[in-house]
């Protein structure tokens, strides 16, 4: 009877605890629903400014986690690809010297020649003293260099291109002069005494030192 007391007993006392928990937790659930009711409440009374602060800082953090989810992503790309340092500035490029060649291709080249010429021909047509500056002993070495490839109305241009800088420029036509003379004292170059031939017979400023050259050259015919 005593033990059979004992285990009635623990079996009240247990249902007593069981009973005051469910009343504690039936109580902490109204508490927290109680709470948040309270918090929308709240929400709900923020005026407009206190809105605007709310969602600006919410957007100030997603800004600060985007940022450092990008830095893990890039860190991740430059240990894939070997490269924690990031990116490596290239090395400067340097320009250098190289012969200019319209085109390589053997058909076309001569017509892409004939219209760049002829587009540099048409800027010293129409203003040499702003386009003087271009002028160089080598573009008159090329202007006077005549291979056996070179198609007729290419040859005519060059030609007209070298006559036009020598009786409009003076820059020009020193150093068309000095290539001609230099031309004829080695070689008696056709192309250079063809060209001399159509120089004398315009009037311009230097002329007198092309007829020159031109009696000097038939003396030594």
């Amino acid at each position: 009877r005593i033990v059979a007391n004992i285990h009635a007993r623990a079996r009240d006392e247990g249902r007593s605890a069981r009973t005051g928990a469910s009343g504690s937790g039936g109580s902490g659930g109204g508490g927290r629903s109680g709470s948040s009711a309270s918090r929308k409440d709240d929400k709900s009374k923020l005026s407009p400014f206190e809105e605007r602060h709310r969602l600006y800082t919410q957007m100030r953090e997603a800004e600060r986690e985007c940022y450092e989810l990008n830095r893990r992503i890039d860190a991740w790309n430059r240990l894939n690809k070997d490269c924690l340092l990031g990116f490596i500035p290239p090395t400067p490029f340097v320009a250098k010297p190289f012969a200019f060649m319209p085109s390589t291709c053997s058909v076309c080249s001569m017509q892409v020649t004939y219209q760049i010429l002829s587009l540099l021909h048409a800027v010293y047509t129409a203003n040499i003293l702003q386009s003087e500056h271009t002028v160089t002993r080598d573009l008159i070495k090329i202007l006077l260099k005549e291979s056996e490839c070179l198609t007729p109305r290419l040859k005519d241009l060059k030609r007209q291109v070298i006559v036009t800088l020598a009786s409009t420029s003076e820059v020009a036509s020193k150093m068309i002069l000095a290539e001609l003379r230099l031309r004829l004292d080695a070689v008696q170059d056709v192309t250079s005494a063809e060209i001399l031939g159509k120089l004398v017979q315009l009037d311009f400023p230097s002329v007198q030192e092309y007829i020159e050259l031109a009696m000097v050259t038939l003396t030594r015919l």
